[in-house]
């Protein structure tokens, strides 16, 4: 998994600080960096991912608070650490859903220990949610893949049906099913990919979910048969 990590500081020494820990840490082929020296800066600029953000609280102009909190407002998946050299701001922390706070000058094991947790809480959360932007307002949202009926194209973009909504994104349907490769998706036919959890019954052409038919590529059907009895533990006609 390559990590996209974003420092936002004021101060030049603090994110050559942290650049020069994350150095240490992490295999260079596994992290992409960004920087910022201001919150305007990283609203203004503001990548289409981020995993894990190192936002300090006190600059000048917008504060590293009033940053996340604008933030917030798009990408509610973020993981926010927070750099200060004060403890005052624990319950606005706590509003916008910061993973840990670092106080300054930061340590380098403290660095180390709350970066790799995050790390470690980022790749357990992957294997249960799916990451898109969304083409409505641009928002990144997190899908409980368990809540994923199946995926299907709609001319240049991609439609993510729930339990509950349906989603729609520019992601492409062969990155999400490399996305889900370890997940119980298969995908059934070049327009869907089916969470075969979700299957309610085949014909002869199709597989019923939720009330819904999902066209199978007549050469995939002896496979899906195979599939869905690995996870039904019965062959459906």
């Amino acid at each position: 998994m390559l990590l996209n990590i974003a420092i936002c500081d004021d101060e030049d020494s603090s994110r050559k600080i942290m650049i020069e820990y994350i150095e240490r840490i992490l295999d260079i082929e596994n992290y992409r960096i960004s920087e910022y020296k201001s919150g305007e800066e990283l609203l203004s600029n503001f990548p289409e991912v981020i995993d894990i953000l190192l936002l300090d609280v006190q600059m000048g102009g917008l504060t590293g608070m009033q940053a996340a909190k604008e933030i917030r407002r798009f990408d509610t998946s973020v993981n926010i650490i927070f750099t200060t050299a004060f403890v005052d701001f624990m319950q606005e922390g706590y509003e916008v859903r910061a993973f840990r706070y670092l106080l300054k000058p930061i340590a380098y094991e403290d660095f180390k220990k709350h970066l790799l947790g995050c790390i470690n809480s980022i790749l357990e959360s992957e294997k249960r949610h799916l990451a898109i932007k969304e083409i409505e307002n641009g928002n990144i949202v997190r899908i409980p893949i368990d809540s994923i009926l199946y995926v299907e194209t709609e001319s240049r973009y991609v439609l993510i049906h729930t339990d509950k909504k349906t989603y729609k994104s520019r992601m492409g349907i062969s990155n999400i099913e490399r996305e889900l490769e370890c997940t119980k998706f298969y995908r059934c036919h070049r327009c869907y990919l089916i969470n075969l959890k979700k299957v309610e019954g085949m014909k002869q052409n199709s597989v019923l979910i939720k009330g819904e038919d999902i066209i199978v590529s007549r050469y995939k059907m002896k496979e899906l048969r195979i599939q869905l009895t690995s996870i039904l533990g019965e062959i459906l006609c």
